[in-house]
């Protein structure tokens, strides 16, 4: 074979090989590179879950239900306002809901009332005491966290004409005011029965049911609601009986006879689910609340 010819055949075969190297590198799957702003997008979805209450991954520490937390959290969710927290008929509650006032409402018989300096006033007899601005601050911000409100008033029930702390501009303070009368004979009773740590929050269970009492005799249903009385009932129980119950389910209410009456119902009654979040310092915060059941 002349050298000419060999040379062409070794060329070739050469083309032949980078062709293929070509082809098998350009095939190669590609590195793929991250985004700064993909980064940045991916944080913010977590952050968005943590706000959500996604922790499913996670396996929460039981609080036990003498544990002085499980007292606040239960102070905050009860009290003169179960309603606001509990009269929700589907979905999930959260700051968002709750109205300008209520939020004022809320922190004032939770915690801000505490700090009233009472006065006798001769001009106007139903304003008996001053509120500094300050100590609603310091409430709001205790149960709800960093939200905005404008200070105008509570109530002391669901009308305009029971205002019990009015917030005056020019002294920069809130009034309190005497005078309202008293509630019905129809209430809520709630017991927490399960308190979740997790890492960077609290998830209180908690059931309900609601009874109106009648000359001695508790006729009960599931729901919180004016008019829920109008649904079937789920019994009556007279005080006698009630006052015989012995608990044998673990829960906690500041009251003996909400524990009876849950127990009675357990199965029956409502069932809440109540995220608190918390805070760097240990304290936490309220964020939402869900029916469960």
């Amino acid at each position: 074979m002349r050298r000419s010819s060999v040379i062409t055949i070794v060329i070739l075969v050469l083309v032949i090989i980078g062709l293929i190297v070509a082809l098998v590198v350009i095939n190669l799957p590609q590195k793929e590179s991250v985004d700064e702003n993909t980064v940045i997008e991916n944080n913010e979805s977590l952050q968005d879950e943590k706000q959500q209450g996604d922790v499913s991954e996670e396996t929460p520490t039981s609080v036990s239900l003498d544990n002085p937390i499980v007292k606040d959290m239960y102070s905050v969710l009860n009290g003169q306002t179960t309603d606001l927290f509990h009269y929700i008929k589907k979905g999930t509650l959260t700051v968002e809901d709750i109205s300008n006032e209520y939020i004022q409402t809320i922190a004032y018989f939770t915690i801000a009332r505490d700090n009233v300096e009472k006065f006798e006033q001769i001009d106007d007899q139903s304003r008996d005491g001053k509120l500094e601005k300050i100590y609603m601050d310091e409430a709001i911000k205790k149960i709800f966290g960093d939200v905005e409100y404008t200070p105008t008033y509570a109530l002391v029930q669901a009308s305009e004409n029971s205002k019990v702390l009015k917030y005056d501009e020019n002294d920069g303070v809130y009034y309190e005011y005497t005078g309202f009368g008293g509630g019905g004979n129809f209430r809520a009773y709630t017991a927490v029965t399960k308190v979740d740590e997790y890492r960077d929050r609290y998830i209180v269970t908690e059931k309900l049911v609601t009874a109106r009492n009648e000359y001695g005799m508790y006729t009960v249903y599931p729901y919180y609601g004016t008019s829920t009385w109008y649904i079937a009932p789920l019994g009556s129980i007279s005080d006698s009986e009630l006052d015989s119950i012995e608990v044998t389910q673990d829960m906690y209410s500041d009251y003996d006879y909400n524990k009876k009456l849950i127990s009675k119902y357990y199965d029956e009654a409502t069932e809440y689910k109540h995220t608190f979040m918390k805070n760097d310092d240990g304290t936490y915060y309220w964020l939402k609340t869900e029916i469960v059941k």
